[in-house]
């Protein structure tokens, strides 16, 4: 490293003086008169005479030489001080942290003979850090992003020292890392960015300069660091998953993507890791911190990230699941119910009749609602709110309803409403009453079933003229004759809502109260059927029913669902408990099942059950 000084010419003054006062002569051979007329030439050859550097920027200083007697050596000067010497005919040096001024580089050249030339000089202008440009072209901007502003590192730590350099009018052609006002490094391209390393213990300011491609140039702002001599607690970074929404489903095959947050709060991100169910999937280094998860396997599945930062400090996310389905995905059907008019409300003939409903899909979005009166379409919407106005409805006792579209083609009809409108709106006709007899709430079926459902109806002044049956909203049969009832066959499994409507003579219409049964497929386990533990009376709390997919390690996987059975009672050596809700809650696929005997002094799991079919 050189640092250059001015330095005075009184020791060669001295020497002229001399000279003079002594009255010397100098006198020369014809030879050597010769020799002097066969001199070396030498020219610097870098830098360009004139030329501008920012301070701190490296300058290379070379130059050339020829004699045909073959060149010795050549001197290289700066402002006449000696900085470097080579023994051949050419010559090249580095300059660093050259202080602001102005300098003339020379050469001398020495020949075989002992004669010498020098240069003409080059003059090298190293310009101050206070920000520059001129003829119209406007400086670039810049700005410290890392360190932190008073962030504290130990001794011996790396240092991230980043910047962001922008030029509105041109390119960045240089950027310089500065320490206490000395170049510690540059770099000519994005990302401008280095690392500072065995810095000394005390506080520093960090600055960065850049230069534009007409010349221009800015300091930025200082921003001070802490080197502490002793140990640094370094704070760990914040992680957090975005995406996916925990809880959220899909089907099997499907692309999940994956993304997180994350921050450190005295430093920098180094790494953001990917899980699933604990196992690294993929890693990035820089934001946006995403990946996609793509053929995970059927069932549920935990997804976790891990983030570093440049101290090695590292933090895990909060546990989310999502569940992968079977190819044969589980569809919903949409939801709908008219919230007004109320069910029996009155209109004077010629009223106009405000009715509105809600409607949603938990798998999709809603794409159509249509509003009837009587079964026959008045008029319909494709967005929210969904609601319309009846005008001119004749007089007597009609039934509302609507029916709502989703956007895979899937629709269900609300419940029905009935309005009176009367050319007094005090309505006559009294309502009739309805009730649902069979099956009973709650009962369960195996598919195919064979389901009979029955009701009673009667009308304190008029008739019945007919009795709809509904399963979730949609009309399954009508009987227009007591009793009452249809037959309800090659029923597939579901949970179903039944509910009967009868309808009057005079129009007017009743809607059940709702009775929920079960259909359940074909060979699907109800029960959970174990050997309970040797020492159940004195050292277990309760069972726990786990189900797992076909193939899983049930010792280390994470159960798609699980039940605590409590502590049935033993009959004949053997615990019996019915699990078919728990059974019928799993998604389509191939199953395992194994229970856990829960005590103070731990746990023991089952051999897993055989396999089973949802």
């Amino acid at each position: 490293m050189f640092q250059l000084a001015r330095r005075g010419g009184s020791l060669a003054k001295a020497f002229v003086c001399l000279a003079i006062f002594l009255g010397v002569t100098i006198t020369m051979s014809p030879q050597e008169a010769a020799a002097q007329g066969n001199r070396p030439t030498v020219s610097v050859t870098s830098p360009a005479d004139g030329a501008t550097y920012p301070a701190g920027a490296t300058v290379p200083f070379s130059a050339t030489a020829s004699d045909r007697d073959g060149i010795a050596r050549i001197e290289l000067y700066v402002d006449s001080v000696l900085y470097a010497t080579s023994y051949s005919d050419t010559a090249t040096i580095s300059l660093t942290n050259v202080a602001p001024g102005s300098y003339t580089l020379t050469a001398v050249a020495w020949d075989g003979r002992g004669f010498s030339s020098t240069s003409p000089g080059v003059t090298l202008i190293v310009s101050s850090p206070t920000g520059g440009g001129g003829g119209g072209n406007q400086p670039p901007s810049l700005s410290v992003t890392s360190p932190a502003i008073g962030a504290i590192y130990s001794v011996g730590a790396t240092i991230p020292f980043s910047v962001t350099a922008s030029d509105p009018d041109g390119a960045i052609t240089w950027v310089g890392f500065y320490v206490d006002s000395v170049l510690q490094s540059s770099t000519t391209s994005s990302p401008y960015s280095t690392s500072l390393s065995n810095v000394t213990t005390g506080v520093h300011k960090l600055t960065a300069i850049a230069w534009d491609n007409a010349g221009a140039w800015t300091a930025s702002a200082d921003r001070t660091v802490t080197v502490s001599s002793s140990t640094v607690v370094n704070q760990p970074p914040s992680v957090s998953v975005t995406s996916p929404a925990s809880g959220a489903s899909y089907p099997a095959g499907a692309a999940i993507t994956f993304s997180v947050a994350a921050s450190d709060p005295d430093g920098s991100i180094t790494w953001v890791g990917f899980y699933v169910d604990s196992v690294l999937s993929s890693s990035t280094t820089s934001s946006p911190y995403s990946t996609s998860l793509s053929n995970l396997s059927t069932g549920v599945h935990k997804l976790t990230a891990i983030a570093w930062d440049n101290a090695g400090s590292w933090t895990t996310s909060a546990d989310l699941t999502v569940t992968v389905g079977s190819s044969a995905v589980v569809v919903t059907q949409p939801a709908v119910v008219i919230t007004s008019p109320t069910n029996g409300a009155s209109y004077p003939t010629g009223a106009t009749i405000p009715v509105s409903a809600t409607a949603s899909d938990s798998d999709g979005t809603i794409t159509w609602v249509g509003f009837y009166v009587d079964s026959v379409l008045q008029s319909y919407v494709t967005s929210s709110p969904y609601s319309t106005s009846l005008s001119n409805v004749a007089t007597g006792i009609h039934t509302l309803t609507a029916i709502a579209w989703d956007n895979a083609s899937h629709w269900t009809t609300s419940a029905p409403i009935t309005v009176t409108v009367g050319s007094s709106g005090s309505p006559s006709n009294q309502p009739p009453a309805v009730s649902l007899t069979a099956p009973a709430a709650g009962a369960t079926f195996t598919a195919p079933a064979s389901i009979t459902l029955s009701a009673t109806a009667s009308d304190v002044d008029g008739t019945i003229a007919r009795v709809d049956f509904y399963a979730n909203g949609t009309l399954l049969g009508t009987d227009t004759s007591s009793p009452y009832s249809f037959s309800w066959t090659n029923v597939a499994a579901a949970n179903y809502a039944l509910t009967a409507v009868a309808r009057d003579n005079g129009g007017a219409t009743t809607v059940s109260s709702t009775r929920d049964i079960s259909v359940k497929p074909a060979n699907l386990p109800s029960t959970a059927v174990f050997t309970p533990s040797s020492n159940d009376a004195t050292a277990v709390d309760r069972y726990v029913l786990e189900v797992f997919p076909v193939g899983a390690d049930t010792t280390v996987a994470n159960p798609v669902a699980t039940r605590d059975l409590g502590k049935p009672a033993i009959t004949n050596g053997e615990c019996r408990v019915d699990i078919s809700s728990t059974i019928l809650a799993l998604a389509p696929g191939s199953y395992i099942a194994t229970v856990t005997a829960v005590g103070s002094g731990g746990s023991t799991q089952s051999a897993p059950s055989p396999q089973f079919t949802r």
